[in-house]
């Protein structure tokens, strides 16, 4: 009796290799987006700064904006020297106490900026109507 081959359908995307590739891409930064949450009672920014260290890590508020900077001069890695360098503002929305702002430096890099917001309340308010009475004078 005669066999036949069985035939092995490749996979839909090629090998292994391919979908193991798309996972290591996304750990890299292009990925890890920045987050702003303007919730009722709080603003809140989360920032990715894993290449930097504490020191060189800068929050501070101008303006109505929140500027965070981040720098640090060349150094040796294992390709070569490289020197990272950013600056980001963000504009507090209203209602926010931007004296009140406080940061936090997570282990795993992550730079969180909160910032208190006081809920505004939006009721209907009574505007009196004054009215005008003018005298007429006589001549």
């Amino acid at each position: 009796m005669l066999q036949l081959p069985t035939l092995v359908t490749p996979p839909l995307f090629g090998d292994d290799t391919l979908l193991k590739s798309i996972d290591w891409l996304e750990g890299f930064p292009w990925k890890q987006e920045n987050v702003v949450k303007k919730e009722d009672d709080k603003y809140e920014i989360s920032i990715h700064v894993k290449d930097y260290a504490p020191e060189e890590i800068s929050v501070k508020t101008a303006d109505g904006f929140i500027v965070v900077e981040a720098k640090h001069e060349e150094k040796q890695d294992d390709y070569g020297y490289i020197a990272r360098q950013f600056m980001r503002r963000f504009q507090v929305p209203e209602g926010c106490r931007i004296e009140e702002v406080h940061s936090r430096l997570t282990a795993d890099g992550l730079l969180i900026i909160s910032v208190p917001r006081v809920p505004i309340v939006k009721k209907d308010t009574l505007i009196p109507v004054k009215h005008e009475v003018t005298s007429k004078s006589k001549l």
